[in-house]
């Protein structure tokens, strides 16, 4: 039986643009996990965001200013908060040079 790798759920500040305005961005979800012999697990979460465009028909860049471009799989749908959506099937590393670090 194979073994059981235990990833961390976290919750990231995230420095995403959507219609050329950065916004108030989460990525909620897990973390990439490596165990001692290299075997690994993909993190994979959603993402929150407050904004006045759409996220489906609107550009979204990373923090660098290159295009994040949806994948087939990744849903968007409006929640509801007002002015709000959420993002579906984001694998942690298409946002991890996203995250913002909070200082102590």
């Amino acid at each position: 039986m194979g073994r059981r790798i235990m990833m961390e759920r976290v919750l990231k500040d995230l420095g995403l643009m959507i219609g050329n305005e950065t916004n108030p961005c989460v990525y909620v979800g897990t973390t990439n996990e490596k165990v001692s012999d290299g075997e690994g697990a993909k993190g994979k979460g959603h993402i929150v965001v407050v904004t006045n465009y759409n996220p489906q028909n609107s550009s979204i860049k990373h923090s660098n200013g290159k295009s994040f471009l949806l994948g087939p799989d990744m849903k968007v749908s409006k929640i509801d908060v007002r002015n709000s959506y959420r993002i579906d099937n984001i694998m942690y590393d298409d946002i991890s040079q996203d995250i913002i670090e909070q200082e102590n």
